[in-house]
């Protein structure tokens, strides 16, 4: 009888997540108490892996309970989460790759000196040198991930930006726009966290706000739990505009699209609009959920499906799009501002170069800000985590774009 594998994984994904968890927290388990002796180290660790073993059953009871995240997700669940990914994709892996380095060095030592054994003086140091740096290493890695999913529970930074654009129409210069982008509300977000970030938007007075994509996670009735916190920006002046991200589409994208409309946020999918009073028009292009990863300047983005009314002549054209794909295309197209999101800024980057991040191995435009001719693109690193819940230094952001006449 033929199985499709792929099928069978992801209708036992939860299972198969259980096993692989349970075989690395025992593995971590004896990696830790390897590099301790005194009983009661030794004793904080049992407590710690039973401790973050249990939160780790109740974030399973939340996933199968089809409830939206509560409270206890950012004080418990979280953590829980981390824990059991941090070990599973750090923890182990290093060990493994110290281990082979280690037998690799023996190796060559043994054949360069030329004896048969090793000097048990020189091993027996050797091994508790080892012992203290992988000690030291294991500490280092746990506090960067605790520390990593403290500070992705904290509020979102405002990044300010000013955009300068060649022709900007006069009543457009200092114009400001609030970017948002991958929220995940229902698995990585609480309604919470996106309460306090959007009242953060509102703070800044901008008057245009858009959301480029990735709303709700794993139900699209979560969308409801924007109708409270959208009140925050009630008073934009000129709306709050979205389109659909990838895991939209994996979610259930008509569902969230008709939950969002007439509750504050105006959803486009391949739509054209104009905004009324502004020399402003607005597209933004619905991202199908393809599976796709960098593109560079390929034809990345389809106009031929984008219904509404033309851009005006002498027009801002904005691009809102999920992905930051097809950059040269949309600047061709005519398009002077193209915000999207997508990369969450790699969610792991050096402290000193947003460019350097895990993102950037797979997208040209990973974090920030770019130019090219004449056009300008903003990656967001959005809201929420996605994978993993923690970042390092990719903090949490909303991308503040105030427009300047040059």
């Amino acid at each position: 009888m033929d199985i499709d594998f792929r099928a069978w994984l992801l209708n036992h994904r939860v299972l198969v997540f259980l096993l692989l968890s349970l075989v690395s927290q025992m593995l971590s388990w004896r990696l830790w108490l390897r590099q301790v002796s005194q009983p009661g180290l030794r004793r904080l660790i049992h407590l710690a892996f039973i401790l973050f073993n249990l939160g780790w059953l109740h974030f399973l009871g939340v996933v199968n309970s089809g409830q939206p995240v509560g409270p206890a997700w950012v004080w418990l669940d979280r953590p829980c989460l981390v824990w059991q990914l941090f070990h599973l994709l750090v923890i182990l892996p290093g060990a493994a790759l110290a281990s082979a380095v280690l037998s690799l060095s023996r190796f060559l030592t043994h054949r360069g000196q030329g004896r048969p054994g090793p000097d048990r003086n020189s091993e027996a140091g050797r091994r508790d040198f080892l012992k203290i740096a992988a000690g030291a290493g294991l500490l280092g890695l746990t506090g960067l991930a605790g520390y990593g999913v403290l500070r992705q529970g904290r509020p979102p930074g405002l990044r300010r930006q000013v955009v300068p654009i060649l022709g900007l129409p006069a009543s457009l210069d200092g114009f400001v726009i609030a970017h948002m982008t991958d929220v995940h509300l229902g698995l990585w977000f609480s309604q919470a966290e996106l309460e306090r970030a959007l009242n953060l938007a509102a703070a800044a007075e901008p008057h245009l706000a858009v959301f480029t994509g990735d709303l709700v996670d794993r139900d699209p009735e979560f969308a409801r739990l924007y109708h409270e916190p959208l009140k925050a920006l009630a008073k934009v002046p000129h709306g709050v505009w979205g389109v659909l991200g990838n895991h939209d589409h994996r979610t259930g994208p008509e569902r969230i699209a008709g939950l969002l409309d007439g509750h504050g946020l105006t959803m486009l999918a391949d739509q054209r609009v104009n905004l009324p009073g502004l020399p402003l028009t607005l597209v933004g292009l619905d991202d199908q959920g393809h599976r796709r990863l960098w593109l560079g300047e390929a034809e990345a983005l389809e106009f031929n499906s984008v219904t509404g009314p033309p851009s005006r002549p002498g027009d801002l054209n904005i691009l809102l799009n999920h992905r930051p794909e097809g950059f040269q295309q949309a600047v061709q197209a005519g398009f002077q501002l193209y915000l999207a999101g997508h990369t969450h800024g790699g969610q792991y980057q050096l402290p000193w170069n947003s460019q350097i991040n895990l993102a950037s191995v797979f997208f040209k435009y990973s974090s920030g800000l770019y130019s090219q001719a004449g056009g300008w693109l903003n990656v967001s690193r959005g809201l929420a985590a996605v994978g993993a819940p923690f970042r390092l230094w990719a903090w949490p952001e909303i991308d503040i774009l105030t427009l300047k006449k040059i």
